[in-house]
């Protein structure tokens, strides 16, 4: 890859798409080739606004040798398939979560990213909110000895409306479950960072309210043991009234860290700290954090020196276990022992 300008491919102008191209237009050091999308019409206007070209067909896309990294923002269930095509067509990729739908294709992924020697970074952006980077410094330091014990919440809305937007939304088929795939895979995924390697889960899921709208869950629990003997309890849910900050507990020998309303506190003995809070960004979708752009100028830095990226198709994979864990202990109503969380599956 040259060093002087990376060419951007994005597929898929949905929801999510702002929080890329915003990042994209602003880099210097890239430049905005294609926009891809189903909806010709949608995809061309966009195409005019950022003076780029379009295409309905990733395929043709791909030949082009102009493009070194494609963003892949389409459903769940063309994840894995496009990243797939993208590596073979030596691309990197920025992959919105989740990796994939399930864990073998996901391994594939992988396993072919190794081959082609080329890298997929999985969008894991609330790991660049400052709160969470001041709190894995913490907890990485032992200044407060080893960690006892995670709980996590995190209570958002999605109704009728939402589901009402997108056909491939609510079903097992295309997006591979509900509230644990698509929202609160975020927050198991930054409590397996902050507290370790995760041995097994027994979790439950339940579609409370939504029941007559999708197929999937809308709610959920789940308790956590750890590697290190610590014990995490996890609760979610897609049926309150509004879109809360989550709310993270990390209890360890000499203190605890609590995140509530996007801010850090220290709490040792009687004694509670402010540590940092989280800038809120403008809009709606204020709850997702600023991490997007982080994340992304991060992966651009990394791939323009040939470096590794942080946040991989190995993350990608662990946090997709978390919640197939999940699924997979509600249907048997037994724990679920972790598998792929010690990277057993690389390939030699």
């Amino acid at each position: 890859m040259g060093i002087e300008k990376i060419g951007i491919a994005i597929v898929g102008c949905g929801t999510i798409f702002t929080n890329h191209i915003e990042t994209v237009v602003h880099n210097d050091k890239v430049e905005l080739m294609y926009l891809v999308d189903i909806n010709e019409e949608k995809v061309k206007s966009l195409a005019d606004r950022y003076n780029c070209e379009f295409s309905v067909n990733i395929d043709d896309v791909l030949r082009d040798e102009r493009v070194d990294v494609v963003h892949i923002l389409t459903p769940h269930y063309l994840h894995c398939e496009m990243a797939k095509k993208a590596i073979l067509a030596s691309k990197h990729v920025i992959l919105e979560k989740p990796a994939g739908i399930e864990l073998e294709d996901v391994q594939e992924l992988k396993e072919l990213s190794i081959k082609m020697n080329k890298q997929i970074a999985v969008v894991f952006q609330n790991r660049y909110n400052p709160s969470l980077l001041k709190a894995k410094e913490i907890l990485d330091s032992n200044m407060l000895g080893d960690i006892k014990g995670l709980r996590a919440f995190i209570t958002w809305e999605r109704d009728k409306e939402y589901y009402d937007q997108d056909e491939w939304r609510g079903k097992w088929k295309t997006e591979g479950g509900g509230l644990l795939i698509n929202q609160a895979i975020h927050t198991l995924d930054v409590m397996q960072w902050l507290g370790g390697e995760i041995s097994e889960i027994k979790g439950h899921i339940d579609t409370r309210i939504l029941n007559e709208v999708i197929e999937v869950e809308d709610t959920a629990d789940a308790t956590l043991k750890y590697k290190n003997g610590a014990v995490g309890l996890f609760y979610g849910s897609n049926n309150y009234v509004a879109n809360s900050p989550i709310e993270i507990e990390i209890i360890c020998d000499k203190g605890k860290l609590v995140l509530d309303n996007d801010t850090l506190w220290l709490r040792e003995n009687e004694n509670i700290q402010k540590i940092v809070a989280d800038k809120k960004p403008n809009g709606s979708k204020s709850y997702w954090g600023n991490g997007h752009k982080i994340f992304i100028n991060h992966v651009y830095d990394r791939l323009m020196k040939e470096e590794k990226v942080d946040i991989d198709i190995d993350i990608g994979l662990k946090a997709l276990e978390i919640v197939q864990g999940i699924y997979n202990s509600s249907r048997n109503n037994a724990y679920y022992k972790m598998k792929y969380q010690d990277n057993i599956c690389n390939v030699d």
